[in-house]
């Protein structure tokens, strides 16, 4: 990967079953990387088992006592971060690792970000109707909207470019809503994106799911996606 560090940012909350496991993958499957983990405050034992780890693995814990939330977590694992191209993963999904030397060979041959797509060919969506489905129409809308070559705008599970970093510190916010106007944003610099084909699997705790808790939870964070499409018009 001519040597460029990777620095690749996992935010956990309860995830004491998904750790291990993903840290491993990261490890086995990129070299020359650095892992930053951001955790909320777990009280299910994930903290314990990812110190357990340290013996084992290479990386940084970073224990958030007082704050909450996706966004802020990944902010504060990027801005420590130190890697040449720096991206992020969900802790959950370790499979999507598996890509991330093909995002790497994009950014190597001149891209500045590249994310993983469940919208071009050979992408998809596992997951159960109410979740595949909503994704689905919050990027159609996204299309309709913001009318940029791009198909999935709520990917969120990206490389990119070090440099990129102002840029992002300038959106991130809310849960991963913000992915949307960065994307536009950095089309709008005429940087050069792209995407690789994705499936994203079944979830293996449906109910486990941060963005899904309850019906009220996943309808509140829907609506917050599209306003952010509008937000992300106007303001840009």
């Amino acid at each position: 990967y001519m040597n460029k560090k990777v620095s690749i940012i996992l935010c956990t909350y309860n995830e004491v079953d998904y750790v291990e496991n993903t840290i491993k993958l990261i490890h086995e499957t990129l070299q020359n990387v650095e892992i930053i983990i951001v955790d909320d405050n777990s009280n299910d034992g994930t903290i314990e088992k990812i110190n357990s780890l340290k013996s084992k693995f290479k990386f940084n814990l970073i224990v958030r006592k007082n704050e909450r939330g996706l966004a802020s977590a990944q902010k504060k694992g990027f801005e420590v971060s130190t890697g040449d191209y720096v991206g992020t993963i969900d802790i959950n999904s370790p499979d999507q690792i598996l890509i991330f030397p093909k995002l790497i060979q994009k950014l190597n041959n001149g891209h500045d970000l590249a994310c993983l797509s469940r919208y071009i060919e050979g992408g998809g969506d596992k997951r159960i109707f109410i979740r595949s489905f909503s994704s689905w129409l919050i990027n159609f809308v996204g299309r309709l909207f913001l009318r940029i070559p791009f198909n999935d705008f709520t990917s969120g599970i990206f490389l990119m470019k070090r440099e990129h970093l102002k840029i992002l510190f300038k959106v991130i916010s809310g849960y991963s809503e913000w992915f949307i106007e960065f994307i536009y944003i950095l089309h709008k610099n005429n940087l050069k994106l792209s995407e690789v084909s994705y499936v994203q699997n079944k979830d293996a705790h449906e109910i486990d799911s941060k963005s899904y808790p309850n019906i009220f939870i996943f309808i509140y964070l829907g609506s917050q996606y599209f306003f952010r499409i509008l937000i992300t018009l106007f303001r840009n």
